[in-house]
């Protein structure tokens, strides 16, 4: 079952972006991930929001991510994130 990850991070776009790069995915997509969006909060910290084809493949991204994130120095506290059940995904 498909599985939504919402994650509100510490970090504003440009470590964002550092990230991104960081982990080698400026053009592609991690195993398992079937959407992402990154959009910034009224705090001007980046909320994720992504879906993936498994629960096990988002925690598994999530953990190469926080290695990442601590490595780079970047965020402070670790981010929030809400794991949901899929009911229903439209795709154009």
């Amino acid at each position: 079952m498909a599985v939504a990850r919402i994650i509100q991070t510490q970090i504003g776009t440009d470590e964002y972006d550092q990230m991104r790069e960081r982990l080698g995915i400026i053009d592609t997509p991690p195993t398992g991930g079937l959407f992402h969006v990154a959009a910034i909060g009224d705090d001007g910290n980046v909320r994720i929001v992504e879906v993936w084809e498994t629960r096990e493949q988002a925690e598994a991204w999530g953990e190469k991510v926080a290695a990442a994130r601590e490595a780079a120095g970047l965020g402070g506290a670790p981010p929030s994130i809400e794991y949901l059940d899929v009911h229903s995904i439209v795709k154009p």
